[in-house]
């Protein structure tokens, strides 16, 4: 099984309902691709804009029903999309039903949407002319595009942060320190890693994650304050490049990422820019 790719001609953005499913078709005079590979449980990944070779991936989805084979009419193709409970006339009336050949291949599926993607869309992810691309892998992020990013799922956001986290771990050994004086402190603290005695560390580290490139990363004010008042020295460890891939299995796995360092780091507020703001109402007059 592959990967598959559906430009899809309008901006869906963050739109989908994760408890709906979703009807898609298309009508050929010939048999095209994905007629023969699309099945229940192959993953899909919606893009949305940009030409051929640009826009963004909106959506991984999971389809879960299909229906395809020979048309003869339009009337015969409603038929058939019957099974995917959609209504004569809501199929009939759609201005690409109308549009499409008078006879030829019914390609009809459902599908769930499984996670928000909106990243970039590379040149390696064709799509064909019929709306159409296959893929066996499909990467996101290890490009080089600036900065850090927000990834809108909770779980790649996650194997972002773990990799980032693996690859600063390695790091602190290779540079002679035990994994005994290396402490996970992610879970409670405001910063990622401790390092040296439990009661007198040497130093902490803050670790951030990315796919873009070395470019400005997100800091909380927690993280700002540790860095400046608590007098231990702080390591920013940024690990940038990060590639995410979706396998046709349906996972996601993390690899690749460069490290950079600034083992002194200490943020300068003219550094810091705002990017959201706690209001009270009703204050003031």
């Amino acid at each position: 099984m592959v990967v598959l790719l559906r430009h899809q001609p309008w901006n869906i953005g963050g739109k989908l309902d994760v408890s709906e499913r979703e009807v898609e078709w298309n009508m050929w005079r010939r048999r095209l691709p994905p007629f023969a590979q699309l099945d229940v449980g192959t993953r899909v990944v919606l893009v949305s804009g940009g030409g051929p070779n640009a826009g963004l991936l909106t959506w991984e989805v999971e389809v879960i029903d299909v229906v395809k084979g020979r048309y003869d009419d339009h009337e015969h193709a409603a038929q058939l999309m019957r099974k995917l409970d959609i209504s004569r006339t809501a199929f009939l009336n759609q201005d690409y039903t109308t549009n499409a050949p008078d006879s030829g291949w019914l390609l009809g599926w459902t599908y769930r949407p499984v996670r928000l993607i909106m990243e970039p869309r590379a040149p390696e992810h064709r799509i064909g002319r019929h709306g159409w691309g296959a893929t066996d892998t499909l990467g996101i992020g290890g490009n080089g595009t600036a900065g850090q990013g927000r990834l809108e799922d909770p779980l790649l956001r996650r194997k972002v942060e773990l990799a980032a986290m693996r690859k600063v771990h390695q790091w602190l050994v290779s540079q002679g320190h035990s994994r005994r004086s290396i402490r996970n402190t992610s879970a409670y603290h405001p910063y990622d890693y401790e390092v040296g005695p439990e009661r007198a560390p040497k130093f902490r580290v803050e670790v951030k994650g990315t796919l873009g490139g070395r470019g400005p990363v997100f800091v909380t004010a927690g993280e700002v304050r540790a860095a400046q008042e608590d007098g231990i020295r702080t390591v920013l460890a940024i690990v940038h490049d990060l590639e995410l891939t979706l396998r046709a299995d349906g996972t996601w796995t993390v690899h690749g990422g460069y490290l950079w360092l600034d083992e002194h780091w200490m943020p300068r507020n003219d550094a810091l820019q705002p990017t959201h703001y706690r209001y009270q109402p009703g204050y003031g007059p």
